[in-house]
């Protein structure tokens, strides 16, 4: 039987598609309290609420789909992907935390789980006609747009967050009756620090660069298929935006894309080479504009430490990266198969570390040599000293900072091998019309290899990984 055929005409069910994508990519919610109600439930809503209507849209229509073999082929991985996922989960020192997910990242196996179920859902749309190219462009076009407003206004005042109490200070209290405070004047009320800011809409700059830098990358795609002023200028937007977040990972997930895309043009036509130099001129120009408004105290030029020979010099330029990654690959030695359970870097550091010998500076008083790490019937993680002194140990990040890492100390190395594949498959059915899409797969790998998986960032990556196993006529026609 051929593929369902698009509606005639729009429907309303057309427009809560588009409402669910554009919330899932920019909602937050300004009354909330925390990470998890501010921003990671927002997106998961709005992911929700496109994955079901979806669902009732496909539900209500005559025919049937004929998935391709890599159509197929997606599935079985991430289904293997989640099954492996359920099963680190229940096998994780802490299962409720891989459940849940960190409050600062939220993509515990409830958010992959959503995910996955959304990335198909675009597919499903997309196939059944439910939804078109022109609405999946303008959600997008319009979230970039959304997203690189909100950073500007941070760049003049860093406590602007958002939220019901933006531009207020943190206050710590350390009684009932908080007779007994005190301010931290580098942190906002709701928990964002001054070094984690700009951050837009999301709630760390590195989020915002993430954001910023794919659907940046959409933005130069649509361009770049078919020249309009208006991509180029949101386009222009969300690069000016980007620079503000200083976030090396997110400027190299955008601009090496973009600076082969543009070589390519050369190869290609005229034309094409016209539209790269000028993708590649508007980077030149909102740089020299961002740099020009840190000059007038609009915004910060973060210096780096310069790179040396040594490890610790080398640490420091990676903003202790190096570190963390020598750890994660120590830790994934102990459970390669399954892995940790989701944001598996946290539970693992404890066992990763040498208190004793090498890392002996990392342990905290009153605790001495020789300690060994136990878990509590409370299932959290322990330090433990020859007299009996035990404390909870210290794990100061949720995550490894490189996305192919942090995956195998969640999954270990079948559920990791079954996200590459599924997103493999994905780019393997990219097509000329569907460069976009791929553009922002690349990105969202490039963007991983210093950075990781969140609620804020991965949503672009499944929606173009859904959106690019639609069939050519799926995505072009409408």
């Amino acid at each position: 039987m051929l593929p369902l055929a698009p509606p005639s005409r729009p429907s309303p069910l057309r427009g809560v598609l588009a409402l669910g994508l554009f919330l899932a990519l920019t909602a937050t919610n300004p009354w909330g309290v925390g990470h998890e109600e501010i921003w990671n439930a927002p997106r998961e809503w709005g992911m929700t609420l496109f994955t079901l209507a979806t669902l009732i849209g496909v539900a209500s229509k005559k025919g049937s789909l004929q998935p391709t073999r890599r159509v197929l082929g997606g599935l079985l991985a991430s289904a293997g992907f989640l099954v492996v996922g359920i099963l680190s989960t229940l096998l994780s020192p802490q299962p409720i935390w891989s459940w849940t997910g960190y409050p600062s990242v939220g993509d515990g196996l409830r958010f992959w789980a959503l995910g996955v179920a959304f990335a198909w859902a675009v597919y499903l749309a997309l196939e059944s006609g439910l939804l078109t190219f022109r609405l999946v462009q303008a959600s997008l076009l319009a979230a970039l747009a959304l997203h690189a407003l909100a950073i500007f206004p941070q760049a003049w005042d860093w406590k602007l967050d958002y939220t019901r109490t933006s531009g207020q200070t943190f206050v710590r209290c350390f009684d009932e009756a908080r007779t007994i405070c005190r301010e931290v004047p580098d942190a906002t009320a709701s928990g964002i620090h001054r070094g984690q800011m700009p951050i837009g809409l999301t709630s760390h700059r590195g989020h915002a660069g993430g954001v910023l830098a794919l659907l940046s990358l959409f933005a130069a795609g649509a361009y770049f298929l078919r020249a309009s002023r208006w991509q180029l200028g949101v386009f222009a937007l969300g690069a000016l935006a980007l620079w503000f977040t200083v976030t090396r990972g997110a400027w190299l997930a955008l601009w090496v894309p973009l600076g082969l895309l543009a070589l390519y043009g050369f190869r290609r036509s005229p034309g094409h080479a016209k539209r790269g130099l000028a993708l590649l001129s508007v980077g030149l120009i909102t740089y020299s504009l961002y740099l020009g408004a840190t000059k007038v105290g609009l915004g910060e030029v973060r210096s780096f430490p310069e790179m040396g020979a040594s490890f610790s010099e080398a640490n420091a330029y990676s903003s202790g990266r190096l570190e963390l990654w020598s750890k994660g690959f120590a830790a994934l030695s102990l459970r390669p198969l399954w892995g940790w359970g989701f944001d598996g870097f946290a539970r693992a550091y404890p066992y990763a570390v040498d208190w004793n010998q090498a890392d002996r500076r990392l342990l905290p008083p009153p605790l001495e040599p020789p300690v060994h790490v136990v878990q509590g019937e409370d299932r959290l993680i322990y330090l433990e000293d020859a007299q009996g002194t035990r404390l909870l140990a210290p794990s100061p990040y949720a995550k490894a900072h490189n996305l192919p890492l942090d995956l195998l100390l969640s999954v270990g190395i079948l559920g990791g091998l079954s996200y590459l594949l599924w997103l493999g498959l994905a780019l393997a059915c990219a097509t000329w019309s569907k460069m976009p899409l791929a553009l922002m797969l690349v990105g969202y790998m490039l963007y991983g290899l210093t950075w990781y998986d969140s609620v804020h960032v991965t949503p672009l990556a499944l929606m173009a990984t859904g959106a690019l196993f639609a069939r050519e006529e799926a995505w072009i026609k409408g």
